[in-house]
């Protein structure tokens, strides 16, 4: 290829982060992901012997989630004046290479959007669920990769022989192509959260939390060197999100006509980590947790040996999750993606 080709090329990659048209009237805010973004979905599994939503049924917002209150896409959704549709499910994984995981991304949560797509009431011979979609008026995020990355997957070399990261990868931009065939042009992509930070991860010379329910039998690792493994899978993943979303969209022109937004989730919570008396109430503790709770899948604090100190001053509400007031800063910057305002996003177009 001629140099002038492979400029022409890098130019028409170069991000901005600051600047363009923002983003108005946004009417639907459809989410993808895991225990960061389920609202509820989850819930309805535990209630219903494990059947999934069945089409065409809205799974309401709530305040009983991973958080302990009231998780990010609730909270932009007010900030945005839209209606949230959230097909997180907590647990969830991008992919199905690893064994006894909720249900997938590619496996569930985008075919369970489709088939609501598709929903025709039977009384109305109308889709009651999609009113008003339209490419201009909806937003399509995706966070997912915090189980991916874990314990008892690839944190852990708990995937089947052969498999590599390439098989979290090759789902990202696949889950992109579907929502795009179902109309969507309007892309957000969280980058991972520092989940090095996370007490569940971090090391016991860090002060990271023991043996847990998560991680049973966590203190018979090397701690260091795990928090080290988790440092390197999120940022190389974070660095394949960063040359692959604009080699996708604009070199391979893979969604014509689409917006692509990257949003730093992580330098935004590594912000509070690392400052958190400017981000949480006093004392603020970015450090410890605050609840201990038994059951990987509690939700609420029944059971739960919980901190006299106010959940708003911590950054996470137990070992693995942010608190609310975390989420808060996450849907304000957010929209700010979406409105193409935020120090922490990358737009492509």
């Amino acid at each position: 290829m001629r140099p002038l080709a492979l400029i022409a090329i890098f130019m028409s990659c170069v991000p901005t982060w600051c600047c363009g048209p923002g983003t108005s009237n946004i009417d639907n805010l459809i989410v993808f992901g895991d225990s960061y973004t389920d609202e509820g979905r989850l819930t309805y599994f535990l209630t219903h012997d494990y059947n999934p939503p069945p089409a065409g049924l809205y799974i309401p917002e709530s305040n009983l989630t991973s958080s302990g209150g009231p998780s990010w896409p609730l909270l932009a959704s007010k900030k945005l004046g839209a209606k949230t549709y959230n097909y997180a499910v907590r647990g969830a994984v991008c992919t199905n290479i690893f064994p006894g995981i909720l249900p997938t991304v590619d496996d569930y949560e985008v075919p369970a959007f489709l088939a609501d797509v598709a929903y025709v009431n039977p009384t109305t011979g109308t889709n009651t669920l999609y009113t008003n979609r339209t490419p201009s008026n909806t937003v399509y995020s995706l966070w997912i990769g915090a189980n991916d990355l874990g314990v008892n997957a690839f944190l852990t070399d708990s995937q089947p022989a052969g498999e590599t990261l390439d098989a979290f990868i090759d789902c990202i931009w696949p889950t992109f192509d579907n929502i795009y065939n179902a109309g969507g042009r309007k892309f957000v992509l969280f980058n991972e959260a520092p989940l090095n930070y996370a007490p569940l991860y971090r090391s016991l010379a860090d002060g990271g939390a023991g043996n847990v329910p998560r991680w049973p039998d966590k203190e018979s690792y090397n701690t260091t060197e795990y928090e080290q493994k988790m440092l390197e899978y999120v940022t190389l993943v974070n660095t394949i999100f960063d040359y692959g979303s604009p080699f996708q969209l604009l070199v391979k022109k893979r969604w014509p006509n689409a917006s692509f937004s990257i949003f730093n989730v992580n330098q935004l919570i590594s912000d509070i980590y690392n400052s958190p008396s400017k981000y949480l109430d006093e004392p603020a503790n970015a450090t410890g947790y605050y609840a201990e709770c038994p059951d990987t899948l509690q939700l609420g604090t029944a059971g739960c040996v919980v901190s006299s100190n106010p959940l708003s001053s911590f950054l996470w509400y137990d070992e693995l999750h942010m608190s609310p007031k975390v989420h808060d800063y996450i849907a304000t910057e957010f929209v700010n993606v979406v409105n193409k305002k935020s120090k922490y996003g990358t737009y492509y177009s």
